[in-house]
């Protein structure tokens, strides 16, 4: 058996405390998490033989014999998924039990490399680690980290604008905030800070091929410059790379900072001009009074493409003061339609569908 569970670790689900056995057998386990759930995949963690992780039930993989891996779908998977393979060491490099009892909420779906890095962190670390339903609200997770008390929470940027607001003042003292999975703008950075001043704030890069790859913590967006060295560059389309791979992802020097500003694959072209509607979120959610935005391009027959905003307001906002601060977008960047919505989809990454 894998000897993964620290002494101390305690499982607290929906329907109270769990004690999961090791997976009988020597594998390989194969682990539909929208089934079996988090729980599910622990025991399986706590077994022998590799580990295949399911979102759902739509494509299973081709199984081969193994040493004790973890095979994980890529984001963003459609048709036949990709699997990347992670061997266990690597994925929990760094991580021991703590000195302080800490109390983690598992906010990212538990087949996504970021569910599997929070599950790893309470076993290994000994903790409590508290499991929303599989289909959960943003707003009955915060009740479950008033009532449990959370200390720890990891989750995307678009999560943590949400859990703001489904938080409201109610007391949670958290201790560690982490995010990952998407850019952090400023404001979203600046409002974690104010609400949780005594927690550590740290934002995560990572991808499914090449696990965790850099960790800010000084709570500006972007990265510091000194940290692009022989493993992290620039290719000749501005994306970052890893190790070689090219992320997509991309990056803009400013002064002292890297900062992302979106995704190659949606980058659009409005009358010749170049826009990232990523970049544009980050400009609408500089409005006090927005709490998320998707902005999304609609062909155009004229410009090629124009853009739309969905925005999620917070309570007592102006729309009128929100449409007027569009107009500090050059014109190629204002979205033309603007709709107000209760909320945005998101997909089993916790990220906002596009």
């Amino acid at each position: 058996m894998r000897n993964l569970a620290a002494p101390g670790f305690r499982l607290i689900g929906t329907q109270g405390e769990q004690t999961p056995a090791p997976a009988p057998g020597n594998g390989p386990h194969l682990i539909n998490v929208a089934t079996d759930g988090a729980a599910g995949l622990i025991r399986a963690l706590l077994g022998d033989g590799d580990v295949y992780v399911l979102r759902d039930a739509s494509a299973p993989p081709v199984i081969e014999p193994g040493e004790g891996r973890i095979h994980l779908q890529t984001s963003g998977t459609t048709g036949a998924p990709k699997w990347r393979a992670h061997e266990i060491a690597r994925l929990t490099q760094g991580m021991a039990a703590g000195s302080a009892p800490a109390r983690w909420l598992l906010t990212f779906n538990p087949g996504s490399f970021a569910g599997l890095q929070v599950i790893l962190s309470a076993l290994i670390g000994g903790h409590m680690l508290i499991i929303p339903s599989y289909d959960a609200s943003v707003s009955e997770m915060a009740d479950l980290a008033v009532q449990h008390q959370a200390t720890h929470i990891s989750g995307t940027p678009t999560f943590w604008r949400a859990f703001l607001m489904a938080l409201g003042d109610r007391p949670l003292d958290l201790k560690a905030v982490t995010l990952g999975g998407e850019a952090a703008d400023q404001a979203l950075l600046d409002a974690l800070r104010q609400r949780f001043p005594d927690a550590g704030l740290r934002h995560i890069y990572a991808t499914t091929e090449a696990g965790r790859v850099l960790t800010v913590s000084d709570g500006r967006e972007g990265f510091p410059l000194s940290l692009l060295t022989d493993r992290l560059t620039l290719s000749e389309h501005g994306t970052l790379c890893v190790d070689g791979l090219d992320t997509h992802d991309v990056v803009e020097i400013v002064g002292d900072r890297v900062l992302f500003r979106g995704r190659l694959d949606s980058m659009v072209n409005i009358g010749g001009v170049k826009v990232f509607p990523e970049t544009v979120e980050a400009f609408i959610l500089q409005h006090p009074g927005v709490q998320d935005v998707r902005v999304s391009p609609r062909p155009n027959p004229i410009t090629g493409h124009v853009l739309t905003a969905d925005m999620v307001l917070k309570p007592f906002a102006d729309q009128n003061a929100v449409k007027a601060h569009l107009q500090g977008l050059p014109r190629a960047q204002r979205p033309v339609l603007v709709r107000f919505v209760e909320t945005l989809p998101t997909g089993q990454t916790g990220k906002k569908l596009r």
